[in-house]
């Protein structure tokens, strides 16, 4: 009996150990754990739910504003008739036992928190009601109706060496509750994970080491709702799929193979990939079922497809000049190298077209440099001009 106590004691102890929030700055905070992905959401709750809690208030007030009377509350009745986080179960287990972790901790329902973090469902209702969306022009003072805005670029390695970097443009409501998750599994295997508030994932670091920098396919949502496709269709996969398991990847290869599991998703993303000993890679995944794919000297994307012709509608000012944060990170690319410096990037990152200010409604969240040295994976977060980068590895 003493000794299944002592052996009870120290588990804990270990687990506590192992399980840490890392408030860096007012706006960031990292919450390392180690255990099943279950606890992970548990922990989240446990360590961090005023700030899941306030994200998903301030979240659902922005809705609110961007088309009056649509809330996180009724997203996640449509959620809820649409048996989201059901199939989200079915098509993975492990997404959802985040999900479910996190809810129980929280009390809430999986399919409110799915509603808050599969918000590219949540800009593209608005947008097909007539509120904001991605069709909209930018407005003076970067208070933007295109919510989604980001670019990201990545470099071949040369050996071990390699980098990549990314602008995450999103809501104002962003700008605060950022949670860096660093989980180890229970085999040993470390992920990182860049969410806003545990629940919209938008870049990191798989198991493989591999850094994953993502964009949002605003082209491709649009494309559907001129075509008067359903969002929430029966047959389409929950995208939090998508923006979670990805990170399970241990292989440059593998990565492809998320993409290529199911023929439909919810939502549209692209991820542009830097890996020791590898190319850089792109990868869409697109209205139609098509995934593009491509590997190269150097990778960027913004929102619009990079592949064949661009649709008629993606104008000078669609998802906030996409073309131009294009053309503008293509160019600085083709001159780049694997030993081009992290200032130059950051200037790139940190002026127009890339940088989008940090308006009320809309700007830029974050800026982030992702430096890959083989296995180990330094990552360097800045917000703004008054909080400086922010550290964090994989090791």
């Amino acid at each position: 009996m003493k000794k299944t106590l002592l052996a009870s004691l120290l588990s804990a102890i270990a687990l506590n150990a192992n399980a840490e929030l890392i408030q860096h700055t007012d706006q960031i905070g990292e919450v390392q754990f180690t255990g099943s992905t279950y606890e992970l959401g548990k922990h989240v709750g446990e360590v961090a739910g005023d700030q899941v809690e306030s994200a998903i208030k301030r979240f659902s007030d922005t809705l609110g504003v961007m088309l009056p009377g649509l809330s996180a509350e009724s997203l996640s009745q449509s959620f809820d008739k649409q048996q989201v986080f059901t199939k989200l179960e079915k098509a993975s287990p492990e997404s959802a036992a985040y999900i479910r972790g996190l809810a129980d901790e929280l009390n809430k329902n999986p399919n409110l928190l799915l509603a808050v973090a599969m918000s590219d469902e949540a800009i593209l209702e608005s947008q097909r009601n007539g509120g904001m969306g991605f069709l909209q022009a930018e407005k003076p003072a970067h208070d933007a109706s295109a919510p989604a805005k980001c670019t990201s670029m990545a470099v071949a390695a040369v050996g071990d060496k390699a980098w990549a970097a990314s602008n995450f443009d999103y809501m104002g409501v962003n700008y605060t509750g950022l949670l860096m998750l660093k989980h180890t599994d229970t085999d040993g295997k470390t992920r990182l994970i860049q969410t806003w508030a545990g629940l919209i994932p938008y870049g990191g670091v798989t198991k493989g080491a591999q850094v994953m920098t993502m964009n949002t396919m605003a082209d491709q949502g649009t494309l559907r709702e001129k075509d008067g496709g359903e969002i929430l269709s029966d047959t389409a996969t929950p995208s939090f799929y998508l923006s979670w398991d990805v990170y399970n990847e241990e292989s440059y290869q593998g990565i492809k193979s998320v993409f290529d599991k199911y023929p439909e998703y919810t939502a549209f993303f692209t991820y542009t990939v830097a890996s020791a000993n590898k190319p850089a890679m792109n990868i869409e995944n697109t209205y139609g079922g098509k995934v593009n794919y491509s590997e190269g000297d150097y990778k960027a994307h913004a929102n619009h497809s990079i592949y064949g012709e661009t649709a008629d509608f993606v104008d000078e000012a669609f998802a906030a000049h996409s073309l131009a944060r294009q053309d503008a990170a293509s160019k600085f690319m083709a001159n780049a190298s694997v030993n081009t410096a992290e200032s130059d990037v950051r200037k790139l990152l940190q002026s127009k077209p890339l940088w989008k200010g940090r308006g009320e409604m809309m700007g830029t969240v974050t800026n982030t440099y992702y430096k890959v040295n083989g296995k180990k994976v330094d990552v360097y977060f800045q917000t703004d001009s008054e909080h400086e980068p922010v550290h964090m590895t994989n090791y």
